[in-house]
């Protein structure tokens, strides 16, 4: 998970940055902070898709923080916005782009608490962990980069976004780690990430990328609802 602090003001930047860190670490989150110090910096580095939230600074020098979010909502309608400012005055505007919270300055422990329990939602999304064993080492896999896990002889291949890992554990293991969505037990032997599924075909699910998974004999029609459910689901979140 990836998180933008966009603040001209390097010591509220660092304070925000350390409130984070202390909140992933007390939750088990594992993310990824980057700091811009201006609009233009943070419109630069962005594309939709790469921040899962934005901690944004209303009053900057050249481009706005609003203007920013307005950028940023355009093309991302998932990124969760938390506005920081000197001035509750701008609070109409910032809701109007969606913002997840709003942060007035002097900033406390217990503004930043509020806003990142309103961020809960898009972190549990977006910085959940399995942690296996390959290799001899333990390894720190994020859900959502992992595409689909396969079963043979004992080891798991799980498969992901950066390449494929291989664990030696159980599939009944591997279901636990990975309960709940959007994650589907498909086949004896395979679990995918409905996010990534494509395409449904008559015997498989088509994965991001172009990999085949085998849907179980029994129970097609089911792994079809599912399916179904978790995309129209997914698609009022958008709307």
């Amino acid at each position: 998970m990836h998180i933008a602090i966009c603040e001209d003001n390097a010591a509220d930047a660092a304070e925000i940055q350390t409130y984070l860190e202390e909140h992933f670490e007390y939750e088990g989150y594992m993310g990824e902070i980057s700091i811009y110090e201006s609009g233009e910096d943070l419109l630069a580095a962005f594309s939709p898709g790469v921040f899962a939230a934005v901690f944004l600074d209303i009053y900057m020098d050249g481009i706005s923080g609003v203007e920013v979010a307005r950028a940023i909502r355009a093309d991302d309608p998932d990124c969760a916005l938390v506005f920081i400012t000197i001035d509750p005055g701008h609070m109409p505007e910032a809701f109007a782009q969606r913002a997840a919270s709003y942060v007035v300055k002097p900033i406390t422990q217990a503004q930043m608490d509020t806003a990142l329990l309103q961020c809960r939602q898009v972190f549990l999304r977006n910085a959940r962990f399995i942690e296996v064993m390959s290799g001899g080492q333990s390894v720190r896999l994020p859900l959502p980069k992992i595409l689909y896990v396969g079963m043979q002889d004992k080891v798991a291949s799980i498969h992901t976004t950066e390449g494929i890992v291989k664990t030696y554990t159980s599939m009944g293991e591997i279901e636990r780690l990975l309960s709940g969505k959007p994650f589907l037990r498909c086949h004896r032997a395979f679990i995918v990430n409905m996010g990534f599924v494509e395409d449904i075909q008559e015997n498989d699910l088509v994965i991001k990328g172009g990999a085949k998974v085998p849907m179980r004999k029994n129970g097609r029609r089911e792994i079809r609802q599912i399916l179904s459910d978790f995309f129209t689901e997914r698609l009022y979140e958008t709307d």
